[in-house]
């Protein structure tokens, strides 16, 4: 699908005759994350970066370079992406997919104390099909939709956390920037902060976006060619 989009740019720009630049789709979306969340500071010296969506769950380690980022996967998901089992789970309770908003609606309306569950994290990485599992027995053990939508961001939220305690324990306080379409949930959010209070949160209509992310790399990248 990206190759379509480098073809129009191609012909743009030869029609028009300006320069072309090239990022990759990931650069576009720190870029817009980093705009954001007002943490452009970060562009100065390596910093972490969650990118978490149903069709990616990478804990990357980041340095700014040549205008753009040189990303390293440090960390992530061995199985299931996050989003993959957020909408699971709502298709399982007869929402809509996607699901992501309509699961965090209902998990807002549990009152239930959610069961414990230690969420293992191994050096930045994460099995989340086994939170699938654990999702699927306590809706079959309870049927209680509200209850089970909110354990699944519960146990998100820690292996998320699991994860960027990870990074820290493996690079040091570095900063720590999360952005993606399942990181837009308030629910995570919240959670996550209170463990990582120095955190920087994409705000929901940046994260997961990668549009804007390139149009900024793409106009900083000309001003410092025109000097």
């Amino acid at each position: 699908c990206f190759l379509g989009g480098v073809a129009m740019a191609e012909a743009v720009a030869a029609a028009w005759n300006v320069p072309l630049y090239r990022f990759s789709h990931q650069c576009g979306h720190l870029r817009a994350a980093l705009f954001s969340a007002q943490a452009e500071h970060l562009l100065r010296a390596p910093f972490g970066a969650f990118h978490i969506s149903g069709g990616t769950t990478e804990l990357l380690l980041v340095t700014p370079k040549d205008g753009a980022f040189h990303c390293e996967i440090v960390g992530g998901t061995k199985d299931l992406n996050g989003g993959q089992l957020v909408d699971r789970i709502g298709v399982l309770l007869g929402l809509t997919f996607p699901c992501g908003i309509a699961l965090e609606r209902l998990a807002l309306e549990n009152k239930k104390k959610i069961p414990l569950r230690k969420i293992k994290t191994e050096q930045g990485y994460v099995h989340l099909s086994g939170l699938e599992n654990v999702a699927q027995a306590l809706y079959r053990d309870t049927e209680d939709e509200a209850l089970t939508a909110a354990a699944v961001f519960r146990y998100l939220s820690d292996a998320v956390i699991g994860m960027s305690r990870d990074f820290r324990a493996l690079y040091g306080n570095l900063p720590l920037l999360y952005a993606g379409g399942v990181m837009s949930n308030t629910i995570i959010r919240e959670n996550v902060m209170e463990q990582i209070p120095d955190a920087h949160f994409a705000s929901p209509a940046f994260s997961s976006d990668n549009a804007a992310g390139i149009a900024l790399l793409t106009e900083e990248r000309f001003r410092a060619e025109k000097g």
